[in-house]
C-alpha cells in the first residue's frame, strides 16, 4: 500500500510540474472546447466536469452559462435534483454577474422552466461554481481528446476506440493516444491520468503533402503558382501542399505548359511533358538558314571574282612584257567585266545574309518563355446551410465554442 501511495504521489507530482509550465488560458480553452464537444454528443456528464476545471483555470461567465445547460440537459437525462439545483445556482450566478447583453434572456428563459419544478421537487438551489461549494462529489477519471481534423479517429494505448472526439473513463496512469486521419501525420502522445481528473487533449493533425513528378526535355524549368522548383530533369519528386496549382515548364524556344491541377492530400502524380517549338524559332531556323546560304554563295562569287581578277592580271602581266594580241586584250576586257559583276552579287549575297541571319539569330535570341503566373482558380465557396428547424425553443442548434481570451465565448444558436 505504502509503495501505490508513493506512485501514485510521483504521477500526481509529475501531472503538477507538467501543467505548471502550461499556459492555463489555453488549458482552459482546450477544456472548455472538450466540454463542448461532449455537450454536442450528448455526454453531459463530461461536459460538467470539463467546464468546472475550465471555469477554475479562467473563470468567466460564459462558462457558467455552458455548466448551467450542461447540469439542465442532464437532470432531464437521469432526474437528479442536484443537477437540478446546480443549473438553477449557475444560471443565477450568471446572471448577477451579467448585467446586460450575452444570455440573460436564454437563462431567464431556463430559469422560468427550472424553478416551478423546484419547487415542486423542494430542490433548492446548489451555489455556484463561482461561490464556495459544498465538498465536491468524486470524479470519474476521463480522458477527452478533439482534433478539428475531418474524418479524424483515436487510438487509445494501441487499440482504435472510434471517430472524434473520444470522451473515455480510463484508469489512473499513463496511456498512449494516436490520432490520424486520411492524408495527415499520424499524432502520437503520452498522458498522464490522475484520480478523480479530467485531461483534454485537441491535437491538430499535420497534412501530408502531395508529391509531383514532372518529366520532359532535360534544361526546362519548373514552376508552380509562379515560383521556380527546379530544372528538368528534377532529382526528386517535388512536395507541394493539397489543393489546386498552376503547373507550368518552360524552355526557350517552346510554347509553355500550363494545367491547373488538383492535389488530394499525400497524392503522387506524375506528369509528363512534351513542349512544341514556337512560331518564331521555326522562323528563326529559317532565317539562319537562307543567312547561311547567302553567305556561301556570296563566297563562292567572291572566289569566282578572284579568279577573274587572276585572269585580267595575267593580261596585264604579258603586256608589262611585250605586245599582247587583239585576242588577249578581248580576254582582259571580259574577265574584268565578268570580276566587277561577281563582286557586285558577292557583296548583295553577303549583306543580304548578314540582314537575314541577323534577323534570325535576333528571333532565336529573344525567343523567352511567357509564363502564366496567374493564380490558379478558387474553389467556390459553398452556401451556408439553412438553419435546422427546432421543436423546443431551449434545442441546441451547435456546440459551444470558445473564442480569444474566452470572454466572447458562448454557445451559438439558441437552446
Amino acid at each position: 500500500m505504502r509503495h501505490a501511495l508513493a506512485a501514485f504521489a510521483t504521477a500526481t507530482a509529475l501531472l503538477v510540474a507538467t501543467t505548471a509550465h502550461a499556459d492555463p488560458l489555453e488549458q482552459a480553452k482546450t477544456l472548455f472546447n472538450a466540454g463542448a464537444q461532449a455537450y454536442a454528443a450528448g455526454q453531459f456528464p463530461a461536459a460538467i466536469q470539463a467546464f468546472e476545471e475550465s471555469y477554475r483555470l479562467a473563470p468567466k461567465p460564459a462558462i457558467l452559462f455552458s455548466a448551467a445547460q450542461a447540469y439542465r440537459r442532464q437532470y432531464y437525462v437521469d432526474k437528479k435534483r442536484e443537477h437540478l439545483s446546480a443549473a438553477i445556482g449557475n444560471y443565477r450566478k450568471y446572471l448577477e454577474l451579467v448585467a446586460q447583453g450575452g444570455r440573460r434572456a436564454d437563462a431567464v428563459e431556463a430559469l422560468a422552466e427550472l424553478e416551478p419544478l423546484a419547487a415542486k421537487l423542494g430542490a433548492d438551489a446548489t451555489p455556484s461554481m463561482a461561490e464556495a461549494p459544498s465538498a465536491p462529489v468524486k470524479a470519474p477519471t476521463r480522458l477527452m481528446v478533439s482534433s478539428p481534423t475531418k474524418d479524424a479517429e483515436v487510438l487509445l494505448d494501441g487499440k482504435p476506440v472510434g471517430e472524434m472526439p473520444l470522451i473515455e473513463e480510463v484508469a489512473a496512469g499513463r496511456h498512449g493516444v494516436t490520432v490520424r486521419a486520411p492524408g495527415h501525420f499520424d499524432e502520437e502522445r503520452e498522458v498522464l491520468a490522475v484520480e478523480g481528473n479530467l485531461v483534454a487533449l485537441d491535437v491538430t493533425l499535420r497534412e501530408r503533402p502531395a508529391r509531383l513528378d514532372v518529366s520532359g526535355e532535360s534544361g526546362a524549368d519548373v514552376y508552380v503558382d509562379g515560383r521556380p522548383m527546379g530544372t528538368l530533369p528534377l532529382s526528386a519528386a517535388l512536395e507541394i501542399p493539397p489543393g489546386t496549382h498552376l503547373v507550368a515548364v518552360t524552355l526557350s524556344g517552346r510554347r509553355t505548359y500550363s494545367s491547373e491541377l488538383t492535389f488530394a492530400r499525400g497524392e503522387s502524380r506524375k506528369v509528363s511533358v512534351e513542349l512544341e517549338r514556337t512560331g518564331q524559332r521555326i522562323a528563326s531556323y529559317v532565317l539562319l538558314g537562307v543567312g547561311s546560304a547567302g553567305a556561301v554563295a556570296g563566297g563562292v562569287l567572291a572566289g569566282l571574282a578572284f579568279r577573274e581578277q587572276n585572269t585580267a592580271q595575267g593580261v596585264l602581266d604579258a603586256q608589262a612584257q611585250g605586245n599582247i594580241s587583239r585576242a588577249q586584250l578581248d580576254d582582259y576586257d571580259a574577265a574584268t567585266a565578268a570580276r566587277d559583276e561577281l563582286r557586285r552579287g558577292s557583296a548583295i549575297a553577303l549583306g543580304g545574309a548578314l540582314v537575314v541571319g541577323g534577323t534570325g539569330f535576333l528571333l532565336y535570341a529573344f525567343d523567352a518563355p511567357v509564363l502564366d503566373v496567374r493564380p490558379p482558380r478558387s474553389e467556390q465557396p459553398k452556401p451556408a446551410p439553412a438553419d435546422t428547424p427546432r421543436a423546443d425553443p431551449l434545442e441546441l442548434a451547435a456546440a459551444p465554442i470558445l473564442t480569444g481570451d474566452l470572454v466572447g465565448a458562448a454557445f451559438s444558436g439558441r437552446f
